[in-house]
C-alpha cells in the first residue's frame, strides 16, 4: 500500500488551498488578494509569496456564498464609446486583469457615443448588482446622480473629464500631450499643420484643442482657420474635412487628427488625391496602432498608458467599494509622444 500523498489539485486553487500551501492564514491571504496589503499592514514579502502563487496557479472563488454572506456580486461593470477602439480595448484588458487578480468578473458594454444607449448600459449593469462601475461617460455627470443602491454604487470616470464632476477622474494629459504633439509638429512641418477634430464638445477632444491652441499660438497664424470640425468621430468625416481642404486650394504640410479614426479618413483622403502617400507629409494623432510603424510616411502619435489609467481608477473603484468616501479628484496620467525616428 502506498504511502506517497495524493498530489495537488491541478488548475486554480481556493482561498482555502492557498493558505494551506503558502502556509498563510485565509483572513491574509484574502486582504492580499483583495489588494488589501497595504491596508492592513502585511509584510511585502508575504504578499509577494501569496501573489507568485496566485500568478503561478489561479484563484477561484465561490462567489455565489460570498455574495450571500458579503452582499456582494464581486462583479465590476464597464461602459466604453466602443470596444473595438484600440485605446479602449486596452484599457478593457487591463481592467479585467485587475479584476481577475482580486477574484471579480468584469462586465462590459458599449455607449456607441449615445447617451441613450449610454444609460441603457449602466442600468443594465446596475441590476446585475455590479459593486462598481467604470465609465467613459458621453453624458454630463448629473445624469449619473443616485445610481445604485442608494445611490452608492462606487463609481469611477475614466478618459473624459467634465467640469465639477463629483466622481473620482482619471485621464490622460490631453492638454499637455497636444502641446508637445503641436510644437514637433510646427518645428518638422512649419507653419503648414492643420488640425482635423471629431466631437470638441467632449472633454478629452476639448483638452486637445486647448494644447493645439496654446502651442500653435507661438508658431502659427491664422489659428481658428487652422482647426476643421466635425461632430463624427469616423473615417469618412476625417476624409471630408480633408477633402474640403483640397478643394480650398490648401495641401497640408503637416496634419494632425484628433483620434485614430480621423487619420484613418485623412490618410484615404490623401491616397484618394495623389495616389499614394506624399513622402514629405508629417502626421500627428493620438493613440496608438501598431499599423502606424509600417506606415511610409512620419508620424508622430501620443500613446495613452492604459496600464497607468487602469490602476488607478480600480484603486479609487475599490477604496470606494470598501466603504471610504467618494472623492471628486482628477488623476491626470501622463502619455508619451512617439516618433517613428525616436521616442521622447
Amino acid at each position: 500500500m502506498s504511502d506517497q500523498r495524493p498530489s495537488p489539485r491541478p488548475g486554480p486553487r481556493t482561498i482555502a488551498e492557498i493558505a494551506a500551501a503558502t502556509g498563510f492564514s485565509r483572513t491574509t491571504v484574502r486582504f492580499v488578494v483583495a489588494g488589501q496589503a497595504e491596508r492592513h499592514r502585511i509584510k511585502a514579502e508575504t504578499r509577494e509569496r501569496i501573489e507568485a502563487f496566485v500568478a503561478t496557479h489561479g484563484l477561484v472563488v465561490d462567489h455565489t456564498a460570498r455574495s450571500l454572506r458579503t452582499r456582494r456580486s464581486e462583479a465590476v461593470g464597464l461602459v466604453v464609446p466602443d470596444l473595438a477602439n484600440p485605446f479602449f480595448a486596452r484599457l478593457t484588458a487591463e481592467l479585467e486583469e485587475r479584476c481577475r487578480a482580486t477574484g471579480r468578473v468584469l462586465l462590459t458594454a458599449s455607449s456607441h457615443e449615445d447617451p441613450e444607449r449610454e444609460a441603457q448600459a449602466v442600468a443594465g449593469l446596475v441590476g446585475r448588482g455590479v459593486d462598481g462601475l467604470v465609465v467613459a461617460p458621453c453624458r454630463p455627470p448629473a445624469a449619473f446622480k443616485g445610481i445604485g443602491r442608494g445611490g452608492r454604487t462606487a463609481l469611477v470616470m475614466v478618459d473624459r473629464a467634465y467640469p465639477a464632476s463629483p466622481y473620482p477622474t482619471v485621464v490622460s494629459d490631453n492638454r499637455e500631450a497636444a502641446a508637445r504633439l503641436t510644437t514637433r509638429l510646427i518645428d518638422i512641418g512649419g507653419a503648414g499643420v492643420e488640425f482635423l477634430c471629431a466631437c470638441p464638445e467632449l472633454p478629452s477632444i476639448a483638452d486637445r484643442l486647448a494644447g493645439f491652441r496654446a502651442a500653435a499660438a507661438a508658431g502659427l497664424d491664422a489659428i481658428e482657420g487652422r482647426i476643421h470640425v466635425t461632430d463624427r468621430d469616423e473615417p469618412a468625416a476625417g476624409a471630408a474635412l480633408l477633402a474640403a481642404l483640397f478643394g480650398a486650394g490648401r495641401r497640408p504640410r503637416a496634419v494632425m487628427c484628433s483620434s485614430l479614426l480621423m487619420l484613418e479618413g485623412a490618410l484615404s483622403a490623401l491616397v484618394a488625391r495623389f495616389g499614394r502617400l506624399p513622402e514629405d507629409l508629417v502626421v500627428g494623432t493620438f493613440d496608438h496602432h501598431p499599423l502606424l510603424d509600417a506606415l511610409p510616411v512620419r508620424i508622430l502619435s501620443v500613446r495613452q498608458d492604459e496600464a497607468a489609467i487602469a490602476e488607478r481608477a480600480f484603486a479609487c473603484l475599490l477604496a470606494e467599494m470598501e466603504g471610504g468616501p467618494r472623492e471628486p479628484v482628477r488623476h491626470v496620467m501622463p502619455g508619451q509622444l512617439v516618433d517613428r525616428g525616436g521616442v521622447e
